[in-house]
């Protein structure tokens, strides 16, 4: 995403904040009117977040291939741009609704003491769990941030490479897998001495992808590339290890026989 673009959807969100933080303080827009205005906006600034976040997944940053080098290892990290805005996007959200929380506090004291006991009892259980989710949200934002340029999703050595198990990345669920990258821990390993095949699928749509075949099972490698050369560096390494594995195969077969 272009830092233009960045910076028009923050100054959108921010500007839709200080909108509902004048509506909390005025007295012009009656109750319950206001509270039905700043739900209304509260919709519309988790729209402008999940477009944020999408774009961040889709865009194309000009930054370089990021990964470590080392003899038989490359370590392909998940880039340092997307990681942050992620995670300061799980920050600030939070931070908007504790604050929304504090305006709307003296108003739901005041429905306690006036409407019924099965209104007050669903306003209350809402709010708890409204709560407990956005301040999750916050802790594990404030995590995401700490390690946002050590989130490593491949890994690839002389004999092997390592990977996050979602074999559905391709799909529909794309979206959702791709979030899932920046906090999963365990990878699987697979050898290229194993029954693996490689092949590029490019589609202008929906972005190029690798499709990998192991042991019968076809699938698309999760990987959130920058641009389609870094994709390309990642397909060719692959598959000059899986040339390599295939030939220390074939080197092994007379010394059998």
């Amino acid at each position: 995403m272009e830092h233009k673009k960045l910076i028009q959807f923050i100054a959108a969100i921010i500007g839709l904040a200080m909108i509902t933080m004048f509506i909390s303080m005025s007295n012009t827009i009656s109750y319950p009117f206001n509270i039905y205005l700043m739900i209304g906006i509260c919709v519309v600034m988790l729209l402008l977040v999940t477009k944020l976040i999408y774009d961040v997944f889709t865009a194309d940053p000009s930054v370089p291939v990021h990964y470590q080098d080392r003899p038989g290892r490359k370590t392909f990290f998940i880039s340092p741009y997307r990681s942050t805005t992620l995670s300061v996007v799980m920050i600030l959200f939070p931070l908007f609704f504790f604050y929304l929380f504090a305006q709307l506090f003296p108003v739901f004291i005041k429905d306690i003491q006036t409407e019924f006991v099965i209104k007050v009892i669903i306003i209350a259980v809402f709010s708890v769990i409204v709560l407990c989710a956005a301040f999750y949200c916050l802790l594990t934002g404030i995590k995401l941030f700490i390690r946002r340029k050590k989130i490593v999703q491949l890994i690839i050595d002389d004999d092997s490479f390592e990977f996050f198990p979602i074999y559905d990345f391709g799909s529909t669920t794309r979206s959702t897998n791709a979030v899932s990258m920046f906090f999963r821990k365990e990878m699987k390993k697979a050898y290229f001495t194993d029954q693996v095949r490689i092949e590029m699928v490019k589609d202008k749509w929906q972005g190029n992808k690798i499709r990998m075949y192991m042991e019968g099972v076809g699938f698309y490698l999760p990987y959130l590339y920058n641009d389609t050369n870094e994709l390309e560096e990642v397909y060719q390494t692959l598959q000059q290890r899986l040339q390599k594995g295939k030939q220390s195969i074939n080197d092994q077969l007379p010394k059998n026989r």
